[in-house]
Formats: structure tokens, sequence, C-alpha cells
């Protein structure tokens, strides 16, 4: 019988591996993990307020501001007032933004393929089930 302090011992030691792997997945020392996500959330969002942007990263507005400085410093995204309401920042991914997240992306994306290169496809589809679920039941507590 599997004792489950072993089996969540591992998990732990297994998560821990994959944190310290995943720091390869930006490899830009220009952009930190933080502004990765955020230009991430950018491609697939749109432009958002800071405080939606804050929210969707689970991020105070204070962190998120900061974030967004460096990265519209860098020209990797644009701020803007709304036009009716002043005091609502837009913010949104430029040209140069776009591009450097697509670059990230596909060399994140190559790492994953090396990682589950040595999976059979019905392991590789177990395991993203799996994960699936774990996540769900996760979610699902708030």
């Amino acid at each position: 019988m599997v004792d489950l302090d072993d089996t969540l011992n591992e998990f732990e030691q297994l998560i821990h591996i994959a944190i310290r792997q995943s720091n390869k997945w930006t490899p830009c020392p220009a952009v930190s993990k933080q502004q990765f996500l955020l230009l991430h959330t950018l491609l697939h969002q749109g432009r958002m307020s800071v405080s939606e942007l804050a929210d969707e990263l689970c991020l105070s507005a204070s962190a998120t501001t900061i974030a967004i400085n460096r990265l519209v410093r860098d020209g990797h995204i644009a701020r803007s007032r709304d036009v009716t309401d002043r005091r609502v920042v837009w913010i949104e991914l430029s040209d140069a933004g776009r591009t450097m997240i697509r670059e990230l992306r596909e060399r994140r994306k190559s790492i994953l393929q090396k990682m589950l290169a040595d999976l059979p496809s019905d392991e590789t589809r177990q395991f993203m089930s799996t994960l699936r679920k774990m996540l769900t039941s996760v979610t699902d507590m708030g």
C-alpha cells in the first residue's frame, strides 16, 4: 500500500523540480516570469485595464504597475488613457512585445516537447487528463 505522506513528499519534490526547470522557459534576462505572464495574458486577452490585469494575475495593483512600467520603458507594451474616463488606463501589447512573447512561447514549447518526448502518446494523454483533474479540484476550492 502506498503511504500518502510519501506520495505527497514525492509530489512536492517533483513540483519543485518542475518549477526549477520552468526557469528555462523565459530565457530572456530582460523579462521576469511575472512580466512573461503579463505579456502572455495581454496576448490572449487583448487590451485590459491595470485593475483587470492585476486581478487576472492575482497581483496587487502596485506590483502590476511596477511590471507595466518596465515593459512600457522597454517598448513591449503601450499604455493609454480611456477617452471617456481619464482615470482608466489601458494596457496592450506593442508590436515588439507581441514578437517577443511569441518567441518566448516558441522556446517554452520546445522545452515542453523535450520533456514529453519520451512518453508514449497514451501516457501523455493520461498525464494531461490527470493534471486537468488535479487543477480542476484546486480551482473549484476557490
